[in-house]
């Protein structure tokens, strides 16, 4: 008897302890899968309505708020001053799409499943991250994953969480390599214009993230849950993504100031930079720009120039997002859901 009851004492254990990470997963599977199953009680053409009905909401909501943003904008003086070469505005275009092209991509090499199908579904992740909060839309598109592509939460929460670390490991990578070159080859022109413990702040707070992107690589394998070599693709991709936003942008300002050179801007770019990486920043168009007049005499052009190129910029971020929106709404729709080949959970070593 006590050699058996020492049998069935053994399993229990040795039982491995699941981990945090694992016990709030099951818990929130659970949670879907109960979800999911009132969903289904619920009869198809009232779930049609339900869903015209969110979305032409959503869209309501989303353009009210961008009309808040610019009413009161002197529309005469911005178009008086608005850059008359369209390459500023090319250039533009193509460095907005760029970061739902790379993270189609991304999603492409991470789910094995032609994500260009559902490029507009990215497209309301982008909207949703820049005019509503930071990760609505990454919470939108892991609902939208898990509906539409019939993966598990599991697997679509590990794929965007990989993804969204691996590009903030890649943009820090950018960071700490512009802000080394230029702080050994650049005239630091900027740092005038910033309180130096803010800079300081700053400059902490890049470093740090860094840091946190390389354990993020180091411990791959308890971080991660692609492969290595996707990992490196997925770097890859966004390291694209991170250095060609900025060569665009540089590009996009030295064709709408015509006489004025690439290298006259990358102090901007720099500050830019810092801007974009310091999390918790509200409304960081706006502080850039405050910061960005202070050094408009470092260009050979009126202030008044300067200032409307910046807000033109601004401004044509603000208008396009309603057009984006609308597109990914009726994109997203199009596509079948493409089967998944069952098992497939892991990635490559």
């Amino acid at each position: 008897m006590g050699h058996n009851r020492r049998m069935t004492e053994e399993p229990s254990a040795e039982a491995p302890t699941p981990s945090p990470t694992e016990g709030l997963q099951g818990r929130i599977e659970r949670l879907q899968t109960r979800a999911q199953s009132a969903y289904d009680r619920i009869p198809v053409p009232v779930r049609r309505i339900a869903r015209h009905a969110f979305s032409a909401a959503f869209v309501v909501v989303i353009g009210s708020t961008l009309y808040r943003q610019l009413e009161g904008t002197d529309w005469a003086e911005v178009l008086r001053s608005l850059p008359t070469s369209p390459w500023f505005y090319l250039l533009f275009l193509a460095r907005f799409f760029l970061q739902p092209t790379i993270e189609a991509l991304c999603y492409t090499a991470v789910w094995g499943i032609n994500l260009f199908r559902y490029y507009g579904v990215l497209l309301i992740k982008l909207v949703m991250n820049f005019s509503l909060a930071g990760g609505s839309g990454d919470l939108y598109f892991l609902i939208w994953s898990v509906r539409t592509l019939r993966l598990s939460y599991r697997k679509a929460f590990s794929g965007i969480k990989d993804v969204t670390l691996l590009s903030a490991a890649a943009a820090n990578i950018v960071a700490v390599v512009v802000l080394g070159g230029y702080f050994f080859f650049g005239d630091l022109t900027f740092t005038k214009a910033v309180e130096p413990r803010v800079l300081s702040l700053i400059i902490g707070v890049t470093l740090a993230a860094a840091l946190l992107s390389l354990l993020v690589i180091l411990f791959r394998g308890k971080v991660l849950g692609v492969g290595t070599r996707t990992m490196w693709r997925i770097i890859g991709y966004h390291l694209l993504r991170s250095g060609g936003s900025l060569v665009l942008l540089g590009l996009q300002w030295t064709v709408g100031l015509p006489g004025s050179v690439f290298s006259a801007w990358i102090s901007f770019l720099v500050i830019d930079l810092l801007v974009q990486r310091t999390p918790f920043i509200p409304a960081r168009e706006f502080l850039f720009l405050s910061i960005a007049l202070a050094l408009a005499d470092t260009v050979d052009a009126p202030q008044a120039q300067v200032t409307a190129l910046f807000l033109a910029d601004t401004t044509m971020r603000q208008l396009v997002i309603i057009p984006s929106l609308i597109a990914g709404f009726f994109w997203k729709t199009r596509p079948l859901p493409l089967p998944l080949d069952p098992g497939e959970e892991g990635g490559e070593t």
